[in-house]
C-alpha cells in the first residue's frame, strides 16, 4: 500500500514541486492526527519536531498546499482559518459549533441535490464548493 505521504510527493513532483522538510512535516501533522488545526497549532506541533522553522515558513506552505489541492482551508465565521488534509476517498462537509468552535465532518451534500441543468443553462461551470452548517454541539446546545 502507497503512503499518503509518497501519494502527495508524487502529486507534488508532477506539478514541478519538491516535498521540502517543511512541507513534510506539515503533512505529518495531519497523517498523525486528521484533524482540523490553525496554522499556530500547526506550527506549534511542527515547532515540537523542528525548533529551527518560523511560522511563515509553515504558513507559506500551508497556502501552498492549499492552492495545489492537496490541504483544504476551511473559512470559518470566527475568523480563523483551519486546515485539513484533502480527503479525496470520501467528500464531506463540517458541522461548526458557535459556542465551542467544536468542528464535525458530515458526509451530506446539499450540492449533490442541486439541479445541475440549471448551472448549465446559466453557462456556470463548477470547480469546487464548500458547504458548513454552523449552530450548536449537543455539549453547547441550549435545548440541553
Amino acid at each position: 500500500m502507497v503512503s499518503k505521504i509518497s501519494m502527495i510527493e508524487d502529486k507534488l513532483k508532477s506539478m514541478g514541486y519538491k516535498l521540502t522538510s517543511q512541507r513534510r512535516l506539515v503533512i505529518e501533522i495531519f497523517e498523525e492526527s486528521p484533524y482540523h488545526f490553525t496554522a499556530q497549532e500547526i506550527f506549534d506541533r511542527v515547532k515540537e519536531k523542528s525548533s529551527n522553522i518560523n511560522f511563515s515558513t509553515i504558513y507559506r506552505n500551508l497556502e501552498l498546499l492549499c492552492k495545489l489541492n492537496i490541504i483544504c482551508k476551511l473559512n470559518i465565521s470566527s475568523g480563523i482559518s483551519h486546515f485539513e488534509l484533502m480527503d479525496t476517498e470520501h467528500h464531506h462537509h463540517h458541522l461548526i459549533c458557535l459556542n465551542c468552535g467544536d468542528m464535525e465532518k458530515v458526509d451530506i451534500c446539499p450540492y449533490n441535490q442541486l439541479n445541475k441543468s440549471k448551472l448549465e443553462e446559466l453557462g456556470f461551470v463548477p470547480t469546487e464548493h464548500k458547504f458548513e452548517i454552523y449552530g450548536y454541539c449537543k455539549n453547547c446546545s441550549p435545548n440541553k
